[in-house]
């Protein structure tokens, strides 16, 4: 009886927590354009539950900054929100540490993005709503094109609306814009950046049970994506101990590799693939490995065990070779005492007793 009343309970708690799991929902937009609106209202919370707004598992900077704000919750519900979205936004959002649901939130930027390199050129823009003999402008970083190259003209040429690149060079990356006369408010933006590139340690070393932490580096440019591949799997997202974080210090997301419990299984190849374009050719994206290696928990201790063994070994050498030491000094002693070294009798005695 005790045991099926056991079994009840624990039945009961189990699909206790199955409700609280289940109880929170999110709503909002899935996908959103750079620099629009965007929430996230999260429904389903009980009465004191602890509200933590976390992005791919950990609290963002963007809360301390007011970039985001997390609305006071009312009646269950939380909102997050923020009035222009940005590329560091996109990510998995949780309101409690209690939920395993998420809501993925991805950020679709208005810009276009165009890799030039030696096999591209010449490299051209087209201004969108543009239509034959209409007059366009171009500027670039907010310059226009004929004044920033005045010097380079055979570099960059506007021929009926149309940006030509003529040379691959560092100084023609940057952010261009154009729009056309007949239509001021359209106006379209590109980023012209170079071939990224893709450096990972040549290889890394790991406990088991210990968490991976590898930053992917290299020459990136806003915009970048960023795939990664770990035990024998292709993550653009993060997905369970396996989190894509954003590199913090040059504002790249998804940059960080952070894997949690490492096991032995885990070892093998890292890669990391990056593009502006996933449809884009592929001279245009770059890649790397890096060889993880995952070390027994126990691999420190077997060393330690096997100097305790020799310093075991040696006392028992030293006792050994001293017991015996002591047993022949032992042997030699008693040999010594032969009748030569006996005491000889008292002459005053025996003269004493002759009288």
């Amino acid at each position: 009886m005790k045991k099926q009343v056991a079994h009840v309970l624990l039945g009961t708690l189990y699909l206790a927590s199955i409700y609280t799991v289940q109880a929170v929902n999110y709503s909002g937009p899935r996908e959103v354009l750079e620099n629009q609106p965007w929430s996230i209202v999260c429904t389903g919370l009980k009465a004191g539950e602890k509200i933590i707004w976390t992005r791919n598992g950990q609290q963002f900077e963007e809360l301390s900054t007011g970039d985001i704000r997390v609305f006071k919750p009312e009646k269950g519900v939380s909102e997050l929100k923020s009035d222009h979205a940005t590329e560091l936004h996109e990510g998995s959002y949780k309101c409690t540490p209690n939920s395993n649901e998420s809501f993925h939130l991805t950020v679709k930027t208005v810009t276009k993005i165009k890799v030039l390199t030696k096999d591209d050129v010449p490299l051209k823009l087209e201004c969108e709503n543009h239509t034959a003999g209409e007059k366009v402008d171009w500027l670039k970083e907010g310059v226009p094109v004929s004044e920033k190259f005045a010097e380079k003209e055979e570099w960059v040429k506007v021929t009926d609306g149309v940006l030509t690149f003529f040379k691959s060079d560092h100084e023609l990356h940057g952010n261009y814009t154009c729009n056309t006369t007949a239509n001021v408010s359209s106006t379209s933006f590109f980023r012209v950046v170079p071939k990224p590139t893709a450096i990972l340690q040549k290889s890394v070393s790991v406990v088991e049970g210990e968490k991976l932490t590898i930053i992917c580096k290299g020459n990136h440019h806003p915009g970048i994506k960023i795939m990664w591949e770990f035990a024998g799997k292709t993550y653009n997202n993060s997905e369970g101990r396996v989190k894509l974080l954003t590199d913090e210090e040059r504002g790249i997301n998804r940059a960080v590799l952070n894997v949690e419990n490492i096991e032995m299984n885990d070892r093998g190849n890292v890669t990391c693939t990056v593009a502006y374009d996933w449809n884009d050719t592929a001279n245009h994206m770059n890649s790397t490995v890096s060889l993880l290696r995952v070390k027994d928990k126990l691999a420190a201790l077997w060393p330690f065990l096997g100097i305790c063994a020799e310093v075991v070994v040696l006392c028992a050498i030293i006792l050994i070779y001293e017991k015996k030491r002591n047993k022949s000094e032992l042997e030699e002693s008693d040999t010594d005492q032969s009748p030569d070294t006996k005491p000889t009798p008292n002459k005053d005695s025996d003269v004493r007793q002759r009288k």
